[in-house]
């Protein structure tokens, strides 16, 4: 927003309006266009860790990342390969487990009664008794 509005205001005045240091507004700008060495590894770790998580299919989370980059000879840590991960909104798919089909024909089996339907009871109920 400063950068945005710095040609029709100064740029100390905008930073006083908005509380900014002008020494930390120019050492972000900075960054911005000379990303650091960490930056610039994150970059790279992350395009690996997107190569495997599409290899395989999206279903490998951070810590299986973390086991193939660290078999491939890239050392780095499970807790940054997680934090990239979140990053760059890479979250891994669940596997459904196997359930077998258990039903034999027509009729399920293993089917409970329904106990919320009101039964009937078996004696009359009249005026003058109660029901049990």
């Amino acid at each position: 927003m400063i950068e945005a509005l710095s040609g029709r205001f100064s740029t100390a005045w905008l930073c006083k309006q908005l509380g900014v240091a002008r020494s930390g507004f120019y050492a972000w700008r900075q960054r911005q266009h000379n990303p650091g060495p960490r930056a610039q590894e994150n970059e790279a770790i992350t395009a690996q860790v997107q190569a495997v998580f599409d290899r395989h299919r999206g279903f490998y989370g951070a810590p299986r990342v973390h086991q193939e980059l660290k078999a491939a000879g890239l050392k780095v840590g499970h807790h940054r390969i997680a934090r990239l991960m979140r990053c760059s909104a890479l979250k891994a798919k669940t596997r459904r487990g196997f359930r077998p089909c258990r039903n034999n024909g027509s009729k399920a089996s293993g089917v409970a009664e329904n106990l919320l339907v009101p039964r009937q009871a078996p004696w009359p109920v009249g005026v003058n008794q109660v029901g049990r």
